[in-house]
């Protein structure tokens, strides 16, 4: 929520608001929700302006739209019909969203020197940060803390969130997403995180950087952003055991974490969670819910963000641990014809994919299971590049080191697979695949691994949408 007398002084904004007040901010027409102001982006083939009679309807009190002759004439028309709505234009419509994000939150953090932009990066596990540790705040400060939805973690989906915050907010948990150079400055710029995280740095979107040093100079600037905006003094957790984010020099506010003998706060695992030593203490955090290594340190790292940030409800953000589930098709545990299914339908690149695969084979034998009974569906990993063969190739080998024999592969990229692992199944797409799944593999295995880049849709196979 914003108060509009804000855009008074936006550089962007042609034209003074004259509503007083708070109001949510919406970019969408088909997600509006009355009482919005609506900010018209214009679409490589469709202009927003003709698509919002509805919303119109239903007294929007205000419309920002991009100054141009052909708006300007689509607003006169506008306005005759829809009085009670005021136009506004400014010079343009995305820049004007991320001014009056960043004049907002920059507002918010001075009024309090608590308030807090947590931004979190990386190259795997930004998202299951992000849920994890809005969960375990938000069950003991309920009402205080803001959190990216879904995946608006752009830079359009990074100012829509920032307007969300309200008075009683006290923490924000921000998701920072990236496939292009440059694009981590461009969100740091608007949001001005005064703590953070980047989780670790892989090889993802090689298509467009190329390398993963490339990858860490864009993941890690974050880092640079935290320590520029509070002088090195706020809170930056820093992964020791990963092999590029261990280059980054300590500051004042920075706590290194892991299992590496050099780290503060040193991690080791339990069965059913993991632990950090830290300054003669030792913080726990378990859950019967996830799966993996990975996850167990997901967790452990939340519940460490979540108790320095707030000491005081330390034992409250323990036992909120033992209540979270992974998101709808995320890491998730699901029942399927009487069998159990992980599956990870959301996102694949091969350091996820080999995470994820070691913590499945960990359940399938604490579940007393034989590897034989277990079906292994990997669809393909996108925007690797040049390397898309040698890392499909490297995680089909991976798969049969494990000792998993019921293997299948989906996708353009499932020969790749194929070459790492020759006993594994091909198949060109999900749609081809389902019946063969439903029909044999579902009756013929007890456990099931199913993980795959979004565009195979592998919750197909499970008429989940």
């Amino acid at each position: 929520m914003i108060n509009l007398a804000l855009t008074k002084a936006c550089p962007s904004v042609l034209k003074p608001v004259s509503h007083s007040g708070h109001l949510a901010f919406c970019t969408d027409s088909r997600k509006y929700q009355v009482p919005s102001a609506f900010v018209a982006i214009p679409g490589a083939k469709v202009n927003p302006l003709d698509l919002i009679d509805s919303l119109l309807s239903a007294q929007c009190p205000v419309v920002f739209f991009q100054s141009n002759s052909e708006n300007l004439e689509k607003v006169k028309v506008l306005g005759s019909k829809y009085p009670h709505t005021e136009f506004i234009p400014v010079s343009d419509s995305i820049v004007f969203l991320q001014e009056i994000s960043h004049q907002h939150i920059r507002e918010w953090k001075n009024k309090n020197p608590r308030n807090t932009v947590f931004a979190i990066s990386g190259s795997n596990g930004k998202t299951t940060h992000k849920e994890m540790l809005s969960f375990i705040l938000r069950e003991v400060l309920p009402g205080k803390i803001v959190a990216t939805e879904k995946n608006n973690n752009n830079h359009l989906g990074v100012p829509l969130t920032l307007l969300t915050v309200q008075e009683q907010t006290e923490f924000v948990v921000l998701e920072l997403g990236s496939n292009h150079p440059g694009e981590i400055k461009v969100l740091c710029d608007i949001a001005e995180p005064n703590a953070g995280l980047t989780t670790n740095i892989g090889a993802t979107h090689l298509e467009f950087f190329g390398t993963e040093e490339k990858v860490f100079n864009e993941e890690g600037y974050l880092y640079h952003a935290v320590k520029e905006v509070t002088a090195g003094n706020g809170f930056y957790l820093i992964n020791s055991d990963d092999k590029f984010l261990s280059r980054l020099t300590p500051t004042t506010g920075s706590v290194t974490f892991g299992e590496s003998s050099s780290a503060m706060a040193k991690v080791s695992f339990l069965l059913d969670g993991a632990q950090i030593a830290f300054k003669g203490q030792v913080l726990k955090a378990t859950n019967q819910h996830i799966t993996g290594q990975h996850n167990k340190l997901n967790l452990i790292t939340c519940l460490f963000i979540a108790q320095s940030f707030y000491p005081e409800h330390r034992e409250g953000f323990i036992e909120a641990c033992k209540h979270f589930l992974p998101t709808k098709n995320r890491s998730e545990w699901i029942k399927f014809d009487n069998r159990s299914v992980y599956l990870d339908a959301y996102n694949a690149n091969p350091s996820s994919m080999k995470a994820a695969l070691s913590g499945f084979k960990e359940r399938v034998l604490e579940q007393g299971l034989g590897m034989d009974e277990a079906c292994i569906v990997l669809g393909d990993m996108n925007e690797l590049g040049d390397s898309t063969a040698q890392y499909h190739e490297e995680v089909g080998q991976f798969v049969k080191e494990l000792g998993f024999s019921h293997v299948y592969f989906i996708g353009r990229y499932s020969h790749y697979y194929q070459k790492g692992n020759p006993q594994g199944v091909t198949r060109a797409s999900s749609a081809e695949f389902k019946s063969e799944y439903r029909e044999q593999c579902l009756k013929n295995y007890s456990i099931h691994f199913i993980k795959g880049s979004r565009s195979l849709q592998l919750e197909s196979l499970f008429d989940i949408n």
